[in-house]
């Protein structure tokens, strides 16, 4: 699945899944680098998602974010 086509839970779910997978320690070398790299983009996905919400909130209330005032 795409990280477009991903949502906020999901990509959640899909980081967890990572974290104990990684913990576990049984992975080779590639698959925990691919495993780190598809964690660090969900992340990013997450981050992305979360600053949007934020700015719809601010927008539906009219507030205004502290560093534009």
């Amino acid at each position: 699945m795409k990280e477009e086509e991903v949502g906020l839970e999901g990509a959640l779910e899909e980081l967890e899944r990572i974290v104990e997978e990684l913990e576990e320690g049984k992975l080779s070398l590639e698959r925990s680098l691919e495993l780190y790299e598809r964690g660090m983009g969900l992340v990013r996905l997450c981050n992305l998602r979360l600053d949007s919400a934020q700015r719809r909130i601010e927008c539906l209330t009219g507030e205004m974010p502290p560093d534009l005032l």
